[in-house]
C-alpha cells in the first residue's frame, strides 16, 4: 500500500498555504482514504509547543476531513530544524542526505559527537561526493545537525507521496530524511506550499 505523508498542513501555517486550497486537499484526502495509508506529520505540542494532536484532529474535522480518515490516519509530531544548519549554509541536499545517512548508520545522533575517526571514515566513504564541504562546515561550527526520531518512523513506509510544506523548509527536511534512508518518494506539487 502506498503512503501519503502530509507535512505541516496545519492551522499555524494557513497564511502560507496559497498555492492550493485546503478544501481541495481535504476532498483529496477523503477520496483516497483506504487506498493509501495517510500520515500527518506536524509541528505539535510536544516538540514546538504548537497544536496538540487532539486540536489538530479537531481542525481537520472542522475543515471537512471525514471521521474515517481521522480514525485510519497516523499522526506524528515531527519537530523541526534537524538539518537546517546545513540547509541554511547552502550545502547541497544530496550531500546533506549522505551525511545524515552516515550518521544514522553509525548511530551518531548529533554531529558534535563526530570524533576524528568518524570524520576520517566519513571522508573515506564520501570524499568524491562531499569534497570536505560538510567536514569544513562542522569543523568550525558550534551548531549541529541531529538525527531525529522521525528517521525511525519514516523507515517503516514505502511508496511515499508527499504533500505540504514549506517546500524549502519542513518538507525539504522530510525529503532529506527520505533520501538518507534511500526511500523513493514523489511530491504532489498541487498540494505543496
Amino acid at each position: 500500500m502506498r503512503t501519503l505523508i502530509n507535512v505541516d498542513i496545519q492551522p499555524e501555517y494557513e497564511q502560507y498555504i496559497n498555492s492550493f486550497t485546503i478544501p481541495r486537499w481535504i476532498n483529496f484526502l477523503n477520496k483516497i482514504n483506504l487506498k493509501m495509508k495517510i500520515i500527518f506529520l506536524y509541528n505539535g505540542k510536544e516538540t514546538l509547543d504548537m497544536i496538540s494532536e487532539d486540536k489538530y484532529k479537531e481542525w481537520l474535522l472542522e475543515n471537512g476531513v471525514s471521521d474515517e480518515v481521522i480514525d485510519n490516519a497516523i499522526f506524528y509530531d515531527k519537530g523541526y530544524a534537524f538539518f537546517r544548519y546545513c540547509m541554511d549554509e547552502s550545502i547541497d541536499e544530496d550531500t546533506i542526505a549522505n551525511f545524515v545517512r552516515f550518521m544514522y548508520e553509525n548511530h551518531i545522533h548529533d554531529s558534535r559527537n563526530m570524533d576524528r575517526d568518524m570524520w576520517a571514515k566519513y571522508l573515506r566513504q564520501y570524499r568524491r561526493i562531499d569534497k570536505k564541504e560538510v567536514y569544513e562546515l562542522f569543523d568550525r561550527a558550534e551548531d549541529c545537525i541531529h538525527i531525529p526520531d522521525l528517521m525511525d518512523f519514516l523507515k517503516n513506509y514505502n511508496g511515499i507521496v508527499l504533500t505540504g510544506g514549506g517546500i524549502s523548509q519542513c518538507l525539504k527536511e522530510v525529503e532529506i530524511a527520505l533520501k538518507a534512508l534511500k526511500k523513493d518518494y514523489t511530491i504532489l506539487r498541487e498540494f505543496t506550499y
